[in-house]
C-alpha cells in the first residue's frame, strides 16, 4: 500500500484536503480516501493495492468480487478509479457479484433468539443433526417393509454429510443472488420440489437403473462406440434436447454470474427425466418371475448421459453426490 501511495502521489493522481489524500473519479460524487489525516490507510487503499497486484502484477483476466449488495457503491467507485489510474486495461474485466440478505422465517435478518449473528458452524451442526435424524427415520421404514435397500452406517454418514452441506449450498445458490431469501431447514431438507435432497435422490435413482439391468459402465460405453444411439419416443427426445442445453446454460452463467440458472437447469433435467422414465421402459421384466427379458441399451445410455450432466452440475455448485440414499 505504501508503494502504491508513493506512485500515485508522484504521478500527481492524489488530491490533498485537510491532511487527507483523495482520488476523485470523473462522474462520481464521492472521492476515494487513500490516506487519512492521521496517515493511516483505508479499505480504498487496500482494495486498490489488491487490484494492482491481481490485474497488473499477476496479469489476471477477470476479477470477481463476491460481496453483499450493500457494497455496490464502493465497488463502482473502486473499479472506476482502477480504470482511470490505468491499473486495469480494456481487455480485463472487474465484476462485483452482489448478493442479498439471509432472513429468518420471521422475514427479519437471520439471527439467533438472543439477537446474535448465527455462526456457520452452529448452522452446519444443526443441519447434520436434522439430516441424520431424517435419514435414520427412513431406514426404520425400510426395515418395517422388509429391509430391502438398507444403507450401511458408512453410507448413512456419507448421505448425511452430502444432504446437509448440499441443501444449504443449493438453497443459497438457487435464489436470484441479488434477492433476500428465507432460511428454513424444513424446506431445505424436503425431498420434494426444487431442493438438493430431491435432486440428489433423483441422481441415485438414475444411477440404479443400469445396476438393476446388470450393465456396467464399460458395457454401456462399448455399445455407444459400436452403433449410433436411436431415440424415437417424444419423451426420449425431450430429455436429450434438455441435456444439449448444458453448454448454453454455462455460457449464460458466465455472462450473468447468476448461479441459480444452473440450479434451475438441474431441476429441469430431473423433471424431463421423470417424464421420460414414466413413459419409456429401460428394462422389461417377466411379470411373474421378475426375470429381465429386454434391456433397452439406448435408453440406458440416455440415463448415463443424464447422470453425467447432473453430476457435472452438482460439481460446479460444490455439492458432493452419493451412490445410494
Amino acid at each position: 500500500m505504501e508503494e502504491l501511495v508513493k506512485e500515485l502521489d508522484s504521478a500527481g493522481k492524489l488530491q490533498h484536503s485537510d491532511g487527507c489524500k483523495l482520488i476523485f473519479v470523473e462522474g462520481e460524487d464521492v472521492p476515494m480516501m487513500i490516506v487519512k489525516s492521521d496517515g493511516g490507510f483505508t479499505y480504498d487503499t487496500s482494495d486498490l493495492a489488491a487490484i494492482k497486484y491481481r490485474m497488473v502484477t499477476s496479469a489476471a483476466d477477470w476479477g470477481v468480487y463476491v460481496v453483499d449488495s450493500g457494497q455496490g457503491l464502493h465497488f463502482n467507485l473502486l473499479f472506476a478509479a482502477a480504470r482511470t489510474l490505468g491499473l486495469v486495461n480494456s481487455e480485463q474485466k472487474l465484476n462485483h457479484v452482489g448478493f442479498g440478505v439471509v432472513l429468518g422465517e420471521d422475514k427479519k435478518k437471520f439471527k439467533t433468539r438472543s439477537g446474535d449473528t448465527v455462526k456457520l458452524k452452529d448452522l452446519l451442526d444443526e443441519g447434520l443433526q436434522r439430516a441424520e435424524k431424517k435419514i435414520r427415520e427412513k431406514e426404520e421404514v425400510k426395515k418395517e417393509r422388509g429391509g430391502a435397500g438398507l444403507l450401511s452406517e458408512e453410507e448413512i454418514i456419507a448421505c448425511r454429510d452430502a444432504v446437509t452441506y448440499g441443501c444449504i449450498k443449493f438453497a443459497d445458490l438457487s435464489c436470484t443472488r441479488t434477492n433476500d431469501y428465507v432460511f428454513s431447514f424444513d424446506k431445505m431438507l424436503d425431498d420434494k420440489g426444487k431442493t438438493a435432497v430431491y435432486l440428489l435422490y433423483a441422481l441415485t435413482r438414475i444411477r440404479s437403473i443400469a445396476r438393476n439391468a446388470g450393465k456396467t459402465n464399460k458395457e454401456l460405453m462399448e455399445h455407444a462406440q459400436q452403433q449410433p444411439i436411436v431415440l424415437e419416443h417424444e419423451a426420449e427426445l425431450r430429455l436429450a434436447k434438455m441435456l444439449l442445453r448444458f453448454p448454453e446454460v454455462i455460457e449464460e452463467i458466465m455472462e450473468t454470474l447468476q448461479p441459480h440458472t444452473l440450479c434451475n437447469f438441474l431441476y429441469d433435467i430431473s423433471t424431463a427425466f421423470t417424464y421420460f422414465y414414466d413413459n419409456c421402459y429401460c428394462i422389461q421384466k417377466d411379470r411373474e418371475t421378475g426375470e429381465i427379458k429386454v434391456v433397452h441399451m439406448d435408453r440406458l445410455l440416455l440415463c448415463e448421459a443424464t447422470a453425467q450432466v447432473m453430476e457435472k452440475c452438482f460439481n460446479l455448485l460444490g455439492i458432493k453426490t452419493v451412490s445410494r440414499m
